[in-house]
Parts: structure tokens; C-alpha cells; sequence
């Protein structure tokens, strides 16, 4: 990247981006007078108080006073140093960097060559799939799901055929198939990854393509879908499908429609329904949420029929409150998911969609209604097991909202809200802690720290796979001291070390290890385990980063050429780490 000294790179970059712009792809923008409002991507609040001057071509919250120009507003919103800014801008704005690091330049020529590649695919993809006969397959498929082919042009859908095609094609035009090997479009022998199968285009909220999934037209496939991996250009995490196409009709209806699957989303968008975007089949991310906010504040979450779908609606309304969304969820009668239920209805299908849409409740009431069937108010043991799981339900969501929603609670359910207001009984194996007032603690929040902590307690024997993944400093510090004592046990006594162990532990701690075999968290086996590892090892890992990121701008503050340089091969050296694993991951 250019050093600090190369002043004609950012003044270049600044000249030829616009401020307005590059900020409306993050925050809906409007106009008052000159100037533009909206609400602060960087701290929560329901007035808008940031503010945009295009003719300084400067930016600055009057909330939580953080201000300066379009390098400044990316560093903060894609949590990225100077020089990341001004890589990702002077992409935006054509401007070539003559002084890359050579592994920079190849980090940023490979993922140049991978996007030329993914919109080279998807071309070639469309065309078999509607101009040569061997894309009739797909055609049937399309057919059959009564997906017309305005529809399938607009999402880019296309056909990948059996054999070599696609590589000689790739050859023909003089691209790389390492490169293709690495975008995860083809297999070490040279065949196609996606053969014989719908190719379904993943674009960003642009319209560029970033990778691709794929539904397969053979009755004798056992995998239906198959995906590319994540790749320089992909994180799917971060991506919205559909987004690109939805974003004017979503700030039109007011609302995003979000699904679960790729074919939910083209069928709705067949049917009429063009705010319709996918969460691609995973669970609502903090990233997505963040996306779909710079769109629109409300949600109607219409996920599959089944207790997953159910689960995700939930977990999804809860993460949208804590970005300040409102979430309605829409239960479709009949049919397993929205692309069943819509192509069911045939004519009348918007008219059914209305319908159900009218009666959809709010994202909290679906999850009391859900969580409180079967309630027998007039037994007392069923009315404290319902209240428990309300609270758990309750305390999922923003404090500000907890009052609140615990007469909402009440009024669904006759429950008492004082009841669910109160704070968990202790187990009957320590006695309550106080804070000094004569009041209970309240529970500590479930972090993957403390999730991790709880499974390990079930499962010891989980200790074989993580405990080599990550170190007890890169837990929540209320967690380490209970990890390392419990890691002892284990390895002195096995998996019964912790229960004979057990009686020499802090009374906190016995406390905590026996509610955990009470009420075990949801999934207890060794890949959880894995997961729940890696990912406290990536998010202390981003905490360093963000660290040294701050030392830096004070280095560079105050002019310490030698401190700048000795903290940007750290952050250079954890940003590459962090990479690796959000790739594996």
C-alpha cells in the first residue's frame, strides 16, 4: 500500500469518489436542504443525528461525535485500518496503487481475477442453460417449479452441463483454472463443481457475483444443493440473496420479506412479491442484520414450517431488536415454506400471501405464542415451567424492552409479569447471591464463552478437541478461572475427574457446573464444541485487531514512525490470521 507520505493517493481517491454515495450504501440518506440525515451506523438511536455535508465533503454524528471524511467512514463501518480504506475506495474509483506490498498486490490481483471469473461463469452458465440443448435439464426444472424466464433472467440463473465444457471454455478465454480451483467453480480433475445442476448467481447488494449454489436436476443425487465455499470474495455470513434485486421495492413496501432459501426468494419474486430476499439457508448474522438495515427497520421473517425454521425465526427476531428492527413473523398454512405455499396458490396466491401477512404478530409474540402452547393455566407447575421459558425469552432482547414485553407476555398468556420479571431461582446447591443490597444477581448473559463452559461441564471429554484450539485467556474473563480448574480435572482424572473434583471448586463455580448438568444447553457434542472454540479464539482475535488498529491512529497521531510500523505488521499479521479462519470457517 502507499505510505503515509503518499499524498497523492488519497487526494486522487478523495477527488473521484463522492461522499453522498459511498455513505447511502451503508445508511438511508435524506435530504434536508443542502445537506443529508440519517441515523449513525456507529451507535444506536431512533433520531437521526448524522449528518453529511457533500460540499466539504465531511460527515460528523451529533450523538456520539465521531466525524471526518469518506477514508474515516470506512475505516469505521468495514472496521478497517487507513490504508485498508484506501485500498477498498481506490478500487471503487478505478484508481490503481503503485506501491502494494508484493502480497498485497497478489492478495488483491487474486480476488480482481476471481470476481472476472464469477461473471464470466455466470455468463456462461445463462447461456447453456436458455441457448444449447444441453441446458433442457434445467429448463424442466424451471418448469416445473412455474418459474418463467423473465424471472430466472433476473436472477442470472443458469445451467452447468456434465463434462469438461466449462474448462475448455475458461480456456478459450485465457482464464486461470487455478483461479477457478480457488473460486470453488471447479475440482482438481478439471470438472465442473457444479455439474448437471441449476447454478443459482450470489450477488452482493450490487449486483456483482460472488459465488454461486446449485440445485441438482438428478432424482439419484443424495446432496439437492450444493454451494461454493467462502473465498477472497465471499463470506456468506455477509451476504443477503436477493438484496440487489428487493432493495427499491423494500424501501417502496417499507419491509423486507426474509425467507430462508434461494428458490423461496425467486418464486416470491415470479409471484409479485419483489421485496423477497434469503438468508441462504444460515442463521441470521449480526453483518446481515447490519445490511438490511440501511434498507429498512422492519422484517417479516417467513422461514420453513419445521422446528428449525421456528428456532431461526426466533433467534433472527431477537438479534433484529438489538439493531433497533422491528420483526413481524408469517406462518404459511399447508405447506412447508413460502416457494410450496406460493406456487400452491396459482392464481389466488398474492391474494393468500395478503392474508397470511395480515395475521402475522410481531417477531416476541410469535415466540410467546410458540413457547406457551399447550398452557394449562390452572396448573401451577405448568405455569412456572411456561414463566421460565418466557424470562429466557424476555432476556433475550434489548433491557428497554423488557417492561414492556412482559405485559405483552401477561396479556397473551395470564402470566404475571412480575413473574416474568424476576430473576432466577438459584440451585438448590449453593444459596442466591446478593449484590449487597439483599437483591439477586441476575443471571450472567449465555455467551459462546460461557456456552462452551457449560458443554464442557456435560461433556469433558470435548476437552480432546478444543483445548488445543484456544487458551484460557481468549475466554470472557468471568470464564477462564472454571476452564482452567475443569481442564485440570480432566486431565488428572478423565471425564470423571470434574465430578470427583467437584467439592474443592469455588462455590460460584459448583454453582455453575451443576446448573449446566441440570439444564444442559441445547447441543452438547464435540463439534459444537469445535465451533463454539474457534469462534471465541476469532472474536478475541478481532478485539486485538481493533487494539492495535486504536494504537496505531495515536502512533500515527503523534508522528512515531518507528511504533507505526512495528503495530502495522501485528495488525497486518492478525488480519491475516483472522482471514484464514473466516475462510476455514
Amino acid at each position: 500500500m502507499p505510505t503515509l507520505s503518499s499524498d497523492d493517493a488519497f487526494a486522487e481517491v478523495k477527488a473521484k469518489v463522492d461522499l453522498v454515495k459511498v455513505v447511502q450504501e451503508y445508511v438511508r440518506l435524506t435530504k434536508r436542504n443542502k445537506d443529508f440525515w440519517g441515523l449513525c451506523p456507529f451507535h444506536q438511536e431512533d433520531s437521526p443525528s448524522f449528518h453529511v455535508n457533500p460540499q466539504r465533503q465531511s460527515w460528523y454524528c451529533f450523538g456520539c461525535e465521531r466525524k471526518g471524511d469518506v477514508f474515516t467512514f470506512i475505516e469505521l463501518i468495514e472496521k478497517t485500518d487507513k490504508r485498508g480504506a484506501l485500498q477498498m475506495l481506490a478500487e471503487r474509483a478505478g484508481v490503481e496503487l503503485k506501491k502494494l506490498s508484493p502480497e498485497q498486490r497478489d492478495r488483491a490481483d487474486l480476488r480482481k481475477r476471481i470476481l472476472d471469473l464469477l461473471k464470466l461463469s455466470a455468463q456462461y452458465y445463462e447461456y447453456v442453460l436458455w441457448k444449447l440443448p444441453a441446458g433442457e435439464p434445467g429448463r424442466r426444472l424451471l418448469e416445473s417449479r412455474h418459474v418463467g424466464e423473465e424471472t430466472a433472467r433476473r436472477f442470472q440463473l443458469g445451467y452447468a452441463p456434465a463434462g469438461r465444457g466449462f474448462a475448455e471454455y475458461l480456456r478459450a478465454k485465457k482464464r486461470s483454472l487455478a483461479d477457478a480451483q480457488e473460486a470453488g467453480l471447479m475440482r482438481r480433475d478439471g470438472t465442473d463443481f457444479f455439474a448437471e445442476r441449476l447454478v443459482i448467481p450470489i450477488r452482493d447488494e450490487r449486483g456483482q457475483v460472488l459465488a454461486f449454489t446449485a440445485r441438482t436436476v438428478r432424482a439419484d443425487e443424495q446432496r439437492k444443493y450444493i454451494n461454493s465455499p467462502d473465498s477472497p470474495t465471499y463470506i456468506k455470513g455477509r451476504v443477503i440473496f436477493g438484496l440487489d434485486l428487493a432493495r427499491d421495492e423494500i424501501a417502496r413496501r417499507g419491509h423486507a420479506v426474509l425467507m430462508e432459501g434461494q428458490f423461496d426468494v425467486i418464486t416470491a419474486h415470479q409471484f409479485g412479491l419483489a421485496n423477497a430476499v434469503a438468508s441462504s439457508g444460515t442463521a441470521l448474522t449480526d453483518d446481515q442484520v447490519r445490511l438490511l438495515k440501511r434498507f429498512t427497520d422492519e422484517l417479516l421473517l417467513v422461514f420453513d414450517a419445521d422446528r428449525a425454521g421456528r428456532d431461526a425465526a426466533r433467534k433472527a427476531a431477537a438479534l433484529a431488536a438489538h439493531h433497533g428492527m422491528r420483526t413481524r413473523v408469517a406462518t404459511v398454512p399447508g405447506a412447508k415454506d413460502p416457494d410450496e405455499f406460493l406456487r400452491a396458490g396459482g392464481h389466488e396466491a398474492l391474494q393468500l400471501w395478503q392474508a397470511v401477512v395480515d395475521k402475522a404478530p410481531s417477531g416476541f409474540e410469535a415466540g410467546v405464542s410458540e413457547l406457551a402452547a399447550g398452557l394449562n393455566p390452572s396448573n401451577p407447575n405448568q405455569v412456572e415451567a411456561v414463566g421460565g421459558r418466557l424470562r429466557e425469552w424476555i432476556r433475550q432482547f434489548p433491557p428497554s424492552l423488557h417492561e414492556a414485553y412482559a405485559e405483552v407476555a401477561e396479556r397473551q398468556t395470564g402470566i404475571s409479569r412480575h413473574l416474568l420479571l424476576r430473576d432466577p431461582e438459584p440451585a438448590p446447591s449453593a444459596p442466591a447471591k446478593t449484590n449487597g443490597s439483599g437483591s439477586r444477581t441476575p443471571a450472567p448473559r449465555m455467551t459462546p464463552s460461557r456456552y462452551l463452559v457449560q458443554l464442557l461441564a456435560v461433556r469433558p471429554a470435548a476437552f480432546e478437541r478444543v483445548s488445543d484450539r484456544l487458551t484460557p485467556e481468549e475466554l470472557d474473563s468471568g470464564d477462564r478461572g472454571v476452564f482452567v480448574r475443569m481442564l485440570g480435572s480432566y486431565e488428572r482424572g478423565g471425564p470423571a475427574g470434574l465430578e470427583a473434583d467437584l467439592a474443592g471448586y469455588p462455590s460460584d463455580e459448583q454453582d455453575l457446573i451443576r446448573r449446566a448438568w441440570a439444564a444442559p444447553p441445547p447441543n452438547v457434542d464435540d463439534e459444537v464444541a469445535v465451533e463454539l472454540a474457534e469462534r471465541i479464539r476469532l472474536e478475541h482475535m478481532k478485539g486485538m485487531h481493533s487494539g492495535i488498529i486504536r494504537q496505531l491512529s495515536e502512533a500515527e497521531r503523534g508522528k512515531d514512525s518507528e511504533k507505526v510500523a512495528q503495530l502495522e505488521a501485528e495488525a497486518r499479521e492478525i488480519y491475516r490470521a483472522i482471514t484464514d479462519m473466516e475462510r476455514r470457517g
